[in-house]
């Protein structure tokens, strides 16, 4: 309920209200911000997407305060808040055509205003309680208010240049504006309150997200049991997280919650692959991003890339080629030559081993970052183990053919894959050792 927040007027307080359905008292607080200072932006686009899902507001008003928004975003090189105000724009049936246009012209590929410039940090908050007439406003009185001061920030001056730098961002500056257009029309927008989840590990993937407003932190649990996940990272406006589901149905190997008020743009694999379609660059550029954040994700958790010099990995990556993998697909077969060495980059496999008496033995279910096929490849033996996918899965494999010339060119990987495939021999024996005595135990019992 209202009384159960506080009136300093914040800009969090706002969206937590809005969040909490208390639409009027959020918007009391956006126009109170908005009369404290014309440029508190945060607070106008809160401001404009309450109003938009209200009923008689003034829809030129609106689509010019939404027109100035995008303006002052793209000014400070915030496509996702930019993007955002047009979203809105749709969402009230007002055309956003021209606000996407505005954005791809500046962002996308061969735009003059693109340079290594970082964004421009938000404005301090300046909390301003909600006071005297204000407080008692509600319904149409209320609305004109909010919307004066709507049209004070649209008169007011912007001190970020007209034409000035804007970043040159991963996936959306690849695209020429025309199809950068397409992709931004692509995006819904998604509001999350505090301790919501954005998504949970082991669910199915179908969307990819950006950060607006907000942060979250992606955490992930090592089994069902364990009593604390493991924090990977926390997110801020412009991350961009979950991308993997674009191009791969393997579970989330992640959780990502909300740690404040949030605000994502979200954009389906259905979605993606209709522009896709229609837009072949889009496809291809998805395609590119993903492999690349993948690759990343590799060099920060992945043991045997991080063993080779910062210098010479790309090199050694360029030596891998990505394999998919259905559930139920072999990757490595005990007992055969192996095919070379598989890099987990996403999805889950389950590592087996036969026993004396021909039963199956779990030795280990492994994910992203994880090596398979390195006994037979490094102590060239037939494996000792089968490697099954249990999830639609994505590997890097490295040919044997691959692997000579890898291991000539970066001698460090051998002794890494040669440590870690000792390792494993001695674990595999350990456990099929322990299993016969398990069995010899029942039988004399």
């Amino acid at each position: 309920m209202a009384a159960s927040h506080t009136n300093n007027g914040t800009l969090d307080e706002a969206w937590a209200l809005a969040l909490a359905g208390e639409r009027d008292d959020a918007l009391k607080r956006c126009t109170a911000l908005l009369e404290a200072d014309p440029m508190q932006l945060g607070a106008a686009a809160l401001a404009v997407q309450l109003i938009a899902r209200a009923d008689g507001f003034d829809r030129d008003a609106l689509e010019a305060s939404a027109a100035r928004l995008v303006d002052a975003y793209v000014r400070r090189s915030d496509l996702p808040a930019a993007t955002a105000i047009a979203a809105i724009a749709s969402e009230a049936e007002i055309d956003a055509g021209a606000l996407r246009k505005t954005i791809a012209k500046a962002f996308g590929k061969g735009s003059a205003r693109l340079a290594d410039v970082s964004a421009a940090p938000p404005p301090l908050p300046v909390p301003a309680p909600v006071e005297g007439a204000l407080a008692s406003l509600d319904g149409a009185a209320l609305i004109t208010r909010a919307e004066a001061a709507l049209a004070a920030m649209r008169a007011a001056d912007d001190t970020a240049p007209e034409s000035g730098k804007v970043s040159q961002l991963p996936l959306f500056s690849a695209l020429r504006p025309e199809a950068l257009e397409r992709l931004l029309a692509g995006f819904t927008l998604r509001d999350l309150a505090t301790g919501a989840l954005a998504i949970t590990q082991g669910d199915e993937g179908r969307e990819a997200f950006v950060v607006v407003r907000g942060a979250l932190r992606a955490e992930r649990r090592a089994s069902e049991e364990s009593a604390q996940p493991e924090v990977l990272a926390v997110l801020g406006p412009g991350a961009i997280f979950g991308e993997m589901a674009l191009v791969s149905e393997a579970p989330r190997a992640a959780s990502v919650v909300a740690l404040e008020p949030v605000q994502l743009l979200v954009a389906s694999r259905d979605v993606l692959e209709k522009l896709a379609q229609k837009e072949a660059a889009i496809g291809s550029e998805l395609a590119l991003f993903c492999r690349h954040r993948m690759m990343a994700n590799l060099l920060r958790h992945g043991a045997i890339l991080a063993a080779v010099a910062p210098a010479q990995r790309d090199d050694l990556v360029a030596r891998f080629a990505s394999r998919d993998f259905a559930t139920g697909d072999v990757l490595v077969k005990e007992g055969e030559e192996s095919e070379g060495l598989f890099l987990i980059a996403s999805g889950h496999v389950r590592v087996t081993s036969t026993d004396a008496d021909g039963d199956r033995i779990l030795l280990a279910d492994l994910g992203p970052g994880d090596v398979v096929g390195e006994i037979g490849l490094v102590l060239r033996r037939p494996a000792t183990a089968t490697v099954t996918a249990t999830t639609p899965t994505i590997a890097l494999h490295l040919s044997r053919d691959q692997f000579h010339d890898a291991i000539r060119a970066h001698p460090t990987l051998l002794s890494e894959l040669y440590e870690l495939a000792t390792k494993r021999e001695e674990e595999t024996r350990s456990v099929v050792a322990q299993q016969a005595l398990d069995v010899e135990d029942v039988v004399l019992v």
